[in-house]
């Protein structure tokens, strides 16, 4: 019984320093993800209103890692363009 206890206390610390230990991260792909969804979910309304930014794989990379202000110049770019 006293093994059985010490393996699982064991395991739980182990998973807790691998989630100490992963939690910036997936915290920073969270955040670009949620950037990525929103500027694509921007860049549609845009091109629905007349913007010629076009909704490609590139234009929803850079709205993950600039967010909003990425998106904005974009929509800068094709009105100087």
């Amino acid at each position: 019984m006293g093994d059985y206890v010490m393996t699982c206390a064991i395991f739980v610390c182990l998973f807790a320093l691998a989630l100490i230990a992963l939690s910036k991260p997936l915290q920073m792909f969270l955040r670009f993800l949620f950037s990525a969804v929103v500027g694509g979910i921007v860049l549609f309304l845009g091109q629905s209103l007349g913007v010629s930014v076009g909704l490609n794989l590139a234009t929803v990379l850079v709205a993950g890692l600039l967010g909003l202000p990425g998106v904005a110049g974009m929509f800068a770019l094709s009105f100087l363009m």
